[in-house]
């Protein structure tokens, strides 16, 4: 079995109190828990994409999980049933409140969270939590790529911090046309940029997608790109065919 996953995330059982109804979660603290798991996802992707290229093998999980608690547990843990290797560590939540002092409403219905102001301490705290996390399972012993996870975190700390990868670029040779499309995971949300060259000039740069920074929200937003009907066409990722943006090429020349 590969490690192929890595998440940092809240435990959900700090924030809520249990009613009387057994089933019923009261939450004490609105959302912290979804805007935290939101505003990691930049972090933990660009460790995920990385970790995937060692193709590491472990006996039994695919997934490394940092379960940020307010008292955590001085043992690691391996669950078979979610195929996943827990470290608990410590989440300093004074801290974070005075990183993000915002209350989001939920359902947030397509908005963005409110933004976080200093984006360079928030870098930082992240980094710190999950290096010491890293740290405590050596500690621990348990059985992580420890080293190359290491590295890879310091190396998106020399990369300031930027997470931007192309997805995909497809050349029109009849047309003499190249349209290429960059992502860009942040603290604060995800984009999507097309680049058009005709003759290797640009003729076109324009962000076309802006969503919550989560795989969850962008996945299925952008699959393709086609030339159709005169029009240059980035397809969504659907059953049915369908258009996440179009531009026609009379108007770019």
């Amino acid at each position: 079995m590969q490690l192929k996953h890595f998440y940092l995330a809240l435990d959900e059982n700090d924030y809520h109190i249990q009613s009387n109804d057994k089933s019923e979660k009261k939450y004490n603290n609105d959302k912290i828990v979804s805007d935290f798991n939101f505003q990691t996802d930049y972090f933990t992707h660009f460790i995920e994409m990385n970790l995937r290229k060692l193709k590491y093998e472990t006996e039994s999980y695919n997934m490394l999980l940092l379960r940020a608690k307010k008292k955590p547990s001085d043992f690691f843990s391996i669950e078979p049933e979610f195929k996943s290797l827990t470290i608990e560590v410590f989440f300093d939540e004074n801290k974070y409140e005075k990183l993000y002092p915002f209350k989001n409403e939920y359902p947030l219905n397509g908005k963005l969270l409110k933004p976080i102001e200093d984006e360079n301490l928030f870098h930082v705290f992240l980094f710190n939590i999950i290096n010491e996390g890293l740290d405590k399972g050596k500690k621990l012993n348990a059985p992580i790529p420890y080293w190359q996870l290491k590295e890879i975190v310091l190396d998106f700390k020399n990369k300031n911090f930027q997470n931007e990868w192309m997805f995909k670029s497809k050349i029109f040779k009849d047309l003499n046309i190249k349209v290429s499309l960059y992502c860009r995971l942040t603290i604060n949300y995800f984009t999507l940029e097309i680049i058009i060259e005709k003759n290797k000039i640009v003729v076109l740069k324009k962000e076309i997608l802006r969503t919550l920074p989560s795989s969850i929200m962008y996945n299925h937003e952008f699959k393709d790109i086609i030339f159709e009907s005169g029009k240059i066409k980035v397809m969504k990722d659907r059953f049915e065919p369908s258009t996440l943006y179009e531009v026609s090429l009379d108007s770019l020349i």
